[in-house]
């Protein structure tokens, strides 16, 4: 609940930010229950207070269910792409694992889509999501989302409902469910997380981070683990 806004209009109901989501998240997980049973575990977590200073994802990882030097690597989802298909899949942070934006690219290009790197790195998104107290502490951790233009018609009505939730519906009350909505490219994306985790949990495979990535002295201190 906040203050009234010029419809009188105080509750906040997310729908983008981030009720989308939590329903790619519960997706993911029906479609990990649906299938057979995986070599390695797999978590899947919506941490609570990213606003307040990343809290839920920071005490997760100071408190993790399995430890963090045997963690093989991780997705981080956020607001997902609700105005239709992409031409690409846009990875924040991209560059700091070479290996996990390989395994995106290859699933991306089965789907007909190209990876499209950071477009604002000096937004410094990689460094304040919900990813990040996990990357810090040396698990490779990928953050894909919908990029690029869209593929399907009307092309200016899904590119002016993407720009005005930026310009009026983000963190406002505004930010609820309209009939212009299209979950289709928030499938695709889903469809390549769901990949990538699938291979790895059924694999011994340990993704590394690039060698002029920050993160990757901090994984090599418990390199013992993983051997």
């Amino acid at each position: 609940m906040g203050e009234p806004d010029a419809e009188g209009d105080r509750i906040f109901n997310g729908a983008v930010d981030n009720a989308s989501g939590i329903a790619g998240l519960i997706e993911l997980a029906r479609a990990w229950g649906d299938a057979p049973e995986p070599e390695r575990s797999v978590v899947i977590i919506a941490f609570t207070a990213e606003e307040s200073g990343l809290l839920g994802s920071e005490y997760y990882a100071a408190n993790p269910l399995y430890p963090l030097e045997t963690t093989v690597a991780g997705f981080n989802l956020d607001a997902m792409n609700v105005y239709g298909r992409l031409s690409g899949l846009g990875v924040t942070g991209h560059g700091q694992s070479a290996d996990m934006d390989g395994r995106l690219e290859a699933v991306a290009r089965t789907q007909g889509r190209v990876i499209v790197p950071d477009t604002n790195n000096a937004a410094g998104t990689y460094f304040r999501s919900d990813h990040f107290p996990l990357a810090k502490r040396g698990v490779p951790m990928a953050y894909p989302k919908g990029s690029g233009d869209f593929l399907d018609a009307p092309v200016a009505e899904r590119e002016a409902a993407r720009s005005e939730y930026g310009a009026r519906r983000y963190h406002q009350a505004q930010d609820e469910w309209l009939p212009v909505m299209d979950f289709r490219g928030a499938v695709q994306d889903l469809e390549a997380v769901y990949a990538v985790g699938r291979d790895l949990a059924f694999s011994r495979d340990w993704p590394q981070w690039s060698p002029t990535s920050e993160f990757g002295p901090v994984r090599e201190r418990s390199a013992a683990a993983r051997r």
